[in-house]
């Protein structure tokens, strides 16, 4: 069975194994007196134009072009990051994890020139060396996908997403074909928002200790206007995933197929999802005893506050996904 992280308000009192007490969090307690404000805002994206794949090679070393290299390092100038209190991550591909380094170090132009044309290795290392600040890119398995856990699925996905309708069968129909093909390595819509809200989790508990951390020193964080960023380079079909599954817990509907389209579709009619360098901003806001989650993304999508409960039920959706599976092979 996959594992999923879980949400403790704080991680000295709460055990992160219960997914009971996820529910509870930031919804019983009363408001104590406001403190300082701090933030932590998480940037997901859509990786860069990608090279072509050898025939039966794997897709994991898959660089960069030329021109996404240079797509992601002038979105990095359009916004620039603080690179003293940010850093990057990425799936197992390397193309998003390059995505997201280079769109950490755009703003950085005795940088950029340097790396520009360089490999994602090569990359990484000469931004290690300069910046001197230890390693800026991660490697994260929940920003992945995975369509090969059966023939059945992988043969659907490539179907779908050929015909311009990957998004619309990843929200409506992979859950059931994991389901029915007792599936439990493809990345079906469920799983894929479990991740992402696993993911969060741990950075709210960041966001509460770093609210901690800079009430008790008040100066230390103050130039960076107490805030802390993540760039988090993902794929087609995985922000969106966790998007609509979000919205679904809100509203109470599931995503319908004219919704997907109304924002999620190219200039070709294809309901693929976000293009390159495109995707949502998270933003975890902690002031005092309160902690808000404010979702804004591309394309004009509605924004969506996310609470506690909100996470733990997606994240509950996809255990019991797996726990049926298991139950029934």
């Amino acid at each position: 069975m996959f594992k999923y992280r879980r949400i403790p308000e704080n991680p000295s009192s709460v055990d992160a194994n219960r997914n009971d007490e996820v529910q509870e969090l930031g919804e019983s307690g009363k408001e104590k007196e406001l403190g300082e404000r701090t933030c932590i805002t998480l940037h997901f994206f859509r990786h860069g134009k990608k090279g072509k794949k050898e025939v039966g090679a794997p897709d994991e070393p898959v660089e960069l072009t030329e021109q996404g290299r240079a797509e992601a390092l002038a979105t990095g100038r359009e916004h620039p990051a603080n690179t003293e209190v940010a850093w990057a991550a990425g799936s197992p591909r390397i193309r998003s994890a390059h995505t997201a380094l280079l769109r950490l170090i755009g703003a950085r132009q005795d940088i950029a020139e340097k790396i520009k044309d360089m490999s994602y290795a090569d990359a990484k290392k000469e931004i290690k060396k300069m910046l001197k600040a230890g390693e800026k890119v991660a490697t994260l398995p929940e920003l992945n996908f995975v369509t090969d856990g059966t023939p059945e699925f992988s043969n659907a996905f490539e179907h779908a997403y050929e015909t311009g309708h990957a998004l619309e069968f990843m929200a409506l129909e992979s859950d059931d074909l994991v389901a029915k093909q007792k599936d439990m390595a493809s990345l079906s819509y469920s799983r894929i928002a479990a991740n992402f809200a696993s993911l969060i989790a741990r950075e709210m508990v960041v966001g509460n200790n770093f609210n901690k951390l800079v009430s008790s020193n008040r100066d230390k964080y103050i130039e960076y206007n107490n805030a802390l960023e993540r760039y988090f380079g993902t794929h087609h079909t995985v922000p969106e995933s966790f998007y609509l599954k979000a919205l679904e817990k809100i509203t109470g509907q599931r995503p319908t197929p004219e919704f997907m389209k109304t924002y999620f579709s190219d200039q070709t009619g294809k309901v693929n999802g976000f293009d390159t360098q495109e995707g949502f901003t998270i933003d975890i806001v902690n002031q005092g005893a309160t902690q808000q989650l404010i979702l804004r993304g591309s394309r004009g999508i509605p924004d969506i506050t996310l609470t506690p409960k909100i996470l733990a039920e997606i994240i509950g959706d996809a255990e019991r996904l797996d726990a049926n599976i298991e139950n029934h092979e």
